[in-house]
């Protein structure tokens, strides 16, 4: 097929794209227990919007951390439509179901804002030198910063 009829995800796909750069080969993410995630009925229907999926990804970034080598680090990549890719540095609530996402594409500083059922998000553990400062990712979530 001519390129100038493809998508650009058919353009893209598979090997342009590179999802997982320096995975920890040595660490699993520990796994997070129903108890808990589904705490109670008022955060199940809470769960809905885009403040408490971030107030979610937080608890369990932080969980993993405390499991995690010196030479590992959790990393969140927002996968969205198109391709896109951003290596996350921080995550927002915009909006009851909006999410601004903060981070790098390609390298480039960037801000992303989109539904909260338009973006992906890729959790996983990065291995980095011990030397290396940890990167910590923020989090805001009702007018609330933190950084796991």
């Amino acid at each position: 097929m001519n390129d100038e009829y493809k998508t650009i995800i058919q353009q893209r796909q598979p090997q342009d794209i590179e999802i997982f750069h320096n995975v920890h080969p040595d660490v699993k993410p520990p796994q997070t227990d129903l108890e808990d995630i589904y705490t109670e009925h008022q955060k199940i229907n809470d769960y809905r919007s885009s403040g408490e999926l971030i107030r979610s990804l937080a608890r369990t970034i932080k969980r993993w951390r405390k499991h995690m080598p010196k030479d590992a680090e959790p990393t969140i990549v927002a996968m969205l439509n198109g391709g896109l890719q951003v290596q996350v540095s921080r995550l927002v609530q915009e909006s009851f179901h909006g999410i601004r996402i903060e981070g790098t594409a390609g390298g480039n500083p960037c801000m992303v804002l989109s539904h909260q059922n338009n973006v992906e998000l890729l959790c996983y553990v990065q291995k980095v030198p011990e030397e290396e400062p940890e990167r910590r990712i923020g989090f805001v979530i009702d007018g609330e910063e933190t950084e796991e």
